[in-house]
């Protein structure tokens, strides 16, 4: 019983056709040998073989060389006109010129104009101001930390950029002041 059901499931594994099972099964109940080869096919259908494909006609053509009055011949009774190119416009210049737009631009058709766009003009800030904002985003900052319960993580840093901002303000403003006294002496030397 273990030997037929080691067969059975042989057979299944081995991916054999009904037909192929059945011609082993035949010829293992006969107590012959196995066969050596069982077509795939339907016992019915015959045996099964492969098609040959049909070699393409081939058209014989005149071997050899053609003599030299055969050849003088058929030159004499070929009455087409012989191949003649239509004249050329070449210019070098244009034509370099293409060329080297194919190569810069990648195209040799003119590339679109870029539209100018107008230049808008912003008016220049002020360094006084920028510190000035400079100052009021970094309170805005240590007010929302303040507001987190983080605020002491970050009161030094901010307090010390905001020193160091008001002592460049102090510097703009000595500048400045300096300037609006050369200013009025100079005004008042001219009146």
């Amino acid at each position: 019983k273990q030997w037929y059901q080691r067969r059975v499931r042989v057979m299944k594994e081995s991916k054999l056709t009904n037909f192929q099972q059945r011609v082993i099964k035949d010829s293992m109940k006969g107590g012959g040998t196995l066969p050596t080869r069982v077509n795939p096919a339907h016992s019915e259908d015959g045996p099964s073989y492969v098609k040959k494909k049909k070699k393409p006609m081939v058209v014989q053509r005149p071997s050899g060389l053609k003599k030299r009055e055969t050849i003088e011949q058929e030159i004499a009774e070929d009455d087409t006109e012989p191949y003649k190119p239509a004249p050329s416009k070449y210019n070098s210049a244009k034509e370099k010129e293409r060329l080297t737009d194919i190569l810069v631009f990648g195209t040799d058709k003119p590339l679109p104009k870029p539209k100018s766009k107008p230049v808008v003009t912003r008016p220049v800030k002020d360094r006084f101001d920028e510190i000035q904002d400079e100052i009021n985003e970094r309170r805005e900052f240590l007010k929302e930390m303040e507001a987190l319960g983080q605020a002491e993580q970050y009161r030094k840093q901010i307090e010390t950029e905001i020193s160091q901002y008001i002592r460049e303000m102090e510097v703009i403003d000595k500048k400045r002041n300096a300037e609006l006294n050369k200013m009025r002496e100079m005004k008042e030397t001219q009146s």
